[in-house]
């Protein structure tokens, strides 16, 4: 038999006496009471409405979204931010964690397809019901305008990168998995070094000289991502073949040898010969020219001391000045008005049109021993920073390591004065960015961050392998990591963890071309002929 149950027990959560379940025998209609759950309104609210980001190109460059966030009636429910471009791609689509106390931060990228121009992109900001961002709150979103400049990356043109001289690289890398695509390889020679110079790159292409004592001197030419030969320059036998600068369309090189001292230029495009120019040498050698606007500046000099500064079109000499460089292993830096050079006791800032000497400044620690091993260093508060005094390697080598390391000092162009000197002596070719100035020491052993303002020491890094005893050749930096040989690798350190992030199981100097490859040229003191290429580009 089907029982059906009466109409008060069905609804009774609804009805308060529609079966007289009081008692009462008022039989008035009552009219049930329905329960609503109130809406849930999340708002979100960021400080500002436009944003500029500053990149380069490849750069897969962070950008930071802030702001705070509030909510009514969100129970146990979460609230995630995604950002969107909504015009686009520019802006990488990106979804925060589950919001925490009152504030959100949200990490994204611009994209690192980007070619160099600027770019405007509304992006909005939306509050999400999960991770996947599959569910919205109704009316959360925000919206702000960003601008994006994208700057070329320039080439790597001469010593420590630029005129500068201060070994820093423009560019953003994300990809910590550095794939090595080649290695290339110095061919058999009967002369003593065997060697090669540090390399310059640019627009495809890397080109290396050989280090030569009365040898095969060459400038060759090599696919950056294949490491096939282009063209090859032969200069005959040479005392001395220098290592190589580049401006947009040219290479120089110089050799050095008496009679055979020149600087030579050459067509990048095809290898074929521009000019040569004559400049004075015993048996010197150089560090590479530096070329700033139309000029190339070299030095020399038959006891030493001089400057050279040659049309880069003709070779044509605009000045000389004998004031300033030491006997070699030197080149000057090069700013909108001055040329800067260093001769181990005092650093002399010339006229960059005329060449005339307009103040020297003594150098409390230099001497003018032996060759320089160095050059000036602009630094980014109209200051400059060198090595004091000179020192030696022992050999007629244009790429053998210096025995000797050196205080940093500082000086203030401005007002011609000395300002500081490190506390330590440090033996890598130092780079300076935002400043702070990153040398690497010997005694004790570890890789300095020195405040470019006033010398003092902001953190220091230790390798971690015990194969790790010193540190050698060059340092490199970029706007996230910083590059350092020791005598066993090459290490690549984030330096906002100071941990390193990459390592290869050889030393050398370090190199990066403006499409971010990056060259190594093996040997902790000196080149054993190679030259190996791995990729930096952001995946």
């Amino acid at each position: 038999m089907k029982y059906q149950l009466p109409y008060c027990l069905l609804f009774s959560t609804l009805l308060l006496s529609a079966c007289g379940g009081s008692g009462s025998s008022d039989n008035s209609k009552v009219e049930p009471t329905i329960s609503i759950v109130p809406e849930t309104k999340v708002t979100l609210q960021i400080s500002t409405t436009e944003k500029q980001v500053f990149s380069n190109e490849g750069d897969a460059l962070p950008v930071v979204f802030e702001g705070t966030w509030s909510a009514s009636n969100l129970g146990s429910n979460s609230v995630y931010v995604q950002v969107l471009d909504e015009g686009g791609d520019n802006i990488k689509t990106a979804i925060s964690a589950s919001l925490q106390g009152d504030s959100f931060t949200l990490h994204s990228t611009i994209n690192h397809t980007l070619e160099v121009g600027d770019y405007t992109s509304t992006v909005s900001l939306v509050a999400c019901k999960d991770s996947s961002c599959n569910s919205l709150y109704d009316n959360s979103n925000v919206s702000i305008d960003v601008q994006i400049n994208v700057k070329p990356v320039p080439e790597w043109q001469t010593h420590q990168v630029n005129a500068a001289h201060d070994g820093y690289v423009p560019i953003w890398l994300n990809n910590y998995e550095f794939e090595k695509l080649w290695e290339w390889e110095r061919g058999p020679s009967s002369e003593p070094i065997g060697g090669i110079n540090s390399p310059v790159a640019g627009n495809g292409e890397v080109y290396v000289s050989t280090d030569v004592y009365f040898g095969d001197a060459a400038v060759i030419a090599l696919d950056e991502l294949t490491g096939e030969e282009r063209w090859r320059v032969s200069f005959g036998n040479m005392p001395s073949l220098n290592p190589p600068a580049i401006n947009s369309d040219t290479l120089f090189v110089s050799t050095s040898g008496h009679e055979d001292t020149k600087v030579w230029a050459i067509e990048r495009a095809e290898g074929k010969l521009k000019f040569q120019a004559n400049y004075s040498s015993q048996w010197g050698n150089y560090l590479a020219p530096t070329v700033y606007d139309d000029v190339v500046y070299q030095t020399g000099g038959y006891y030493g001391g001089y400057t050279y500064a040659f049309s880069n079109d003709t070779g044509s000499e605009e000045w000389s000045q004998s004031q300033g460089t030491s006997w070699g292993m030197d080149t000057p830096a090069v700013d909108n008005e001055h040329v800067y050079v260093h001769n181990g006791n005092a650093l002399s800032i010339l006229d960059k049109s005329s060449g005339e000497l307009i103040s020297s400044i003594n150098d409390p620690f230099g001497n003018t021993d032996y060759d320089y091993h160095g050059s000036p260093v602009i630094g980014s508060r109209n200051n400059v920073l060198a090595f004091s005094g000179g020192t030696s390697s022992g050999r007629a080598s244009s790429n053998v390591e210096h025995y000797a390391s050196r205080v940093i000092s500082n000086f203030d162009i401005e007002n011609s004065e000395y300002l500081w000197s490190s506390e330590f002596t440090y033996k890598t070719f130092f780079a300076t960015s935002n400043g702070v100035v990153y040398a690497g020491k010997n005694d004790p052993v570890a890789l300095d961050a020195i405040d470019e303002n006033t010398g003092e020491i902001l953190w220091s890094w230790v390798a971690p392998s015990t194969e790790d005893t010193s540190f050698h050749r060059n340092v490199v930096v970029t706007k996230n990591l910083l590059f350092v040989s020791t005598n066993a690798h090459v290490y690549a350190i984030d330096l906002d963890s100071k941990e390193p992030v990459w390592s290869y199981d050889e030393p050398g100097m370090i190199s990066i071309s403006d499409n971010r490859i990056l060259f190594l040229a093996p040997g902790f003191r000196e080149s054993d002929g190679r030259l190996l290429a791995f990729d930096l580009r952001s995946k």
